[in-house]
């Protein structure tokens, strides 16, 4: 039983990546829509106005923007106490960071190769693409520094790099899914499997996992 977190940059495939990976090792792919759906269950629906803009100073002692935040850290550690599930952003690393069965992962690619891949899948130029992806990495670096006083950025932050620049998305997969095989069944030290996690909330989490059971059948 092993959790994958899974942290990209905007062109890197890590998104498709993501859910090969979960299909492969039949895992539950635990992505924003999938914390959302939890996070709804308590009322709290700011995440995605939260993650999604960049906050100000101010905005990090705003009670419902923490409140939101530890309602997702508390999701996120919900669903990987139940194992077997790969968490697709939202800061999955720093929240599992130093647990002996989370391989914490980064995708990256090549500036020069994001830029293109986004050109071609919007259908604009490769500069405008480059500015598109230099606008995500600041927000992305931005969310981390200021709620998990972190850079999103430091690869060595992460169990495994992956670079899709040098990698097919199937060669990447691979690679991903070895190095979690390789994960010692009996580490010694904390573990995701051995969170504790509020009652209703594991039972909510439960109820998740076994609505994307279904959709897979």
């Amino acid at each position: 039983m092993a959790v994958i977190t899974i942290s990209r940059q905007l062109g890197s495939h890590g998104a498709r990546i993501a859910r090969a990976l979960a299909k492969d090792l039949g895992y539950a792919l635990v992505d924003k829509g999938t914390i959302n759906r939890v996070i709804r269950q308590y009322g709290i629906t700011r995440l995605d106005r939260i993650y999604d803009h960049k906050p100000k100073i101010w905005e990090l002692f705003n009670e419902d923007s923490a409140l939101t935040i530890q309602m997702m850290n508390e999701t996120i550690a919900a669903f990987a106490a139940q194992g077997d599930v790969v968490i697709l952003g939202r800061g999955g690393f720093r929240v599992l960071r130093g647990l002996s069965d989370v391989l914490n992962v980064f995708v990256t690619a090549p500036d020069a190769v994001r830029a293109k891949r986004i050109g071609k899948r919007d259908e604009i130029g490769v500069g405008e693409a480059a500015e598109i992806i230099r606008s995500d990495d600041e927000l992305r670096s931005r969310f981390v520094s200021l709620f998990y006083g972190a850079d999103w950025a430091d690869e060595s932050a992460f169990d495994l790099v992956v670079d899709t620049g040098e990698l097919s998305d199937a060669d990447a997969v691979a690679r991903i899914a070895a190095e979690a095989a390789a994960l010692p069944a009996y580490a010694e030290g904390p573990s995701a499997a051995g969170l504790e996690v509020d009652v209703v909330l594991r039972e909510t989490v439960e109820q998740e996992l076994d609505r994307l059971a279904g959709k897979k059948a």
